[in-house]
């Protein structure tokens, strides 16, 4: 632990020094997007496309995350490795609006000009899990750590929210303030606001699961640490099988980084969805979701269809990583520890009053204009640019 220690703050050091060199440039009317998920940003590029409006746009991006370069040529993609880092120093230090959708340790070695704006455009529109200052795994970090944490936070100069509950938490999370918040709604919901788009992601996917007449049920668990290297599913799909095997279709679907063999397991009632899928091409098939501790519930519920919650391991999740202090009374269903119990509720359970409470409070800013507003938001503050 010490060795990486001093190994990141030699690597911090570096890109520091390099970050005040690129200082002595000017800054530009570009637009810089540093992306670890593909969907804000995809939904943000396509609105530019859609308005004709082409700054100058750099986006760097982890290898797992794909954008179709052919439709957005006018936008500079580059990796977002270690062989890239001044690059990316580089272009920190000379445009004028960045995005950004994940902590990226980088942003504690840059300095910001006046009249740069660096959003944070967060992943999910919604929190169950802890992160950020609140994620119980802080306590446990060195102060050098801590001091870096809050460099990066004290970059995020506005933050994008859908909601006051989000706002709320993203206060507590990067220990920002109201002034910062962005109330312009999240933009990879808009897609769910396409009407006949949704319907058409239905059609083709129900047939892609061959599903005929049966309910499509979701599994889409939370990724959990010790998960990297080996996975077990605590759900007993034999008996899910048995029990629901007639009327209802098991589509699962893991996070990319989880290491199990789920070949094995495709059936007649269970089919492994590609973890390379993104979730919004499958939400408009799927009746029912199940999952734990995801933010995925925030965007199903605006298909106000049910969501039952397999949180077999709370008490232990809750400990180590910590969840939203009210957090069974947030979420718009039932908790179930057990299969069992599970399968009694799916067969029992119907939507409620809560679920359409819980999408109305927790998607109050994202209507399907998300995108139209924040690409007005870049616009103005790249004309104000000197």
């Amino acid at each position: 632990m010490i060795v990486k220690n001093i190994a990141v703050s030699i690597y911090m050091l570096f890109l520091s020094l390099f970050s005040f060199f690129c200082r002595l440039f000017g800054l530009k009317k570009r637009v810089l997007i540093i992306a670890s998920f593909p969907e804000n940003t995809t939904a943000i590029l396509n609105e530019m496309n859609r308005l004709n409006y082409y700054p100058e746009t750099v986006c760097f991006h982890t290898e797992r995350v794909q954008f179709d370069q052919e439709k957005l040529d006018f936008v500079t993609f580059l990796p977002n490795n270690l062989a890239s880092k001044w690059k990316l120093i580089y272009y920190l230090n000379t445009s004028k609006v960045i995005l950004v959708d994940n902590y990226y340790p980088e942003l504690a070695a840059v300095s910001f000009k006046s009249g740069v704006e660096c959003i944070q455009l967060w992943h999910a529109n919604g929190a169950l899990k802890q992160f950020g200052w609140e994620d119980n795994s802080i306590l446990e970090r060195s102060a050098t750590d801590k001091k870096r944490f809050k460099a990066v936070y004290k970059r995020f100069l506005k933050v994008v929210v859908g909601s006051d509950e989000m706002g709320e938490i993203f206060k507590r999370s990067f220990l920002l303030s109201d002034s910062q918040l962005l109330k312009l709604g999240v933009p990879r919901t808009d897609i769910y606001f396409d009407k006949a788009l949704q319907q058409q992601k239905r059609t083709e996917w129900r047939n892609t699961f061959q599903a005929d007449d049966k309910k499509v049920v979701l599994y889409a668990p939370t990724f959990r640490d010790n998960e990297l290297a080996e996975a077990k599913l605590a759900m007993d799909f034999k008996l899910m099988e048995e029990a629901l095997g007639n009327d209802y279709l098991l589509v699962l679907k893991l996070h990319p980084a989880v290491k199990v063999d789920v070949q094995s397991l495709n059936s007649d009632f269970i089919v492994n969805v590609d973890k390379n899928v993104a979730l919004e091409e499958l939400l408009a098939a799927v009746d029912i979701l199940i999952t734990d501790y995801s933010s995925i519930p925030f965007e199903f519920a605006l298909f106000k269809r049910p969501i039952f919650f397999f949180s077999y391991d709370l008490e232990k999740y809750d400990k180590e990583r910590g969840l939203l202090k009210n957090y069974q009374q947030v979420i718009p269903g039932p908790i179930s520890k057990t299969t069992e119990e599970l399968i009694q509720q799916m067969k029992t359970t119907t939507p409620n009053d809560n679920l359409v409470a819980f999408s109305k409070t927790w998607n109050k800013y994202s209507d399907g204009h998300a995108s139209e507003r924040i690409v007005s938001y870049m616009k103005e503050l790249l004309e104000e640019a000197k």
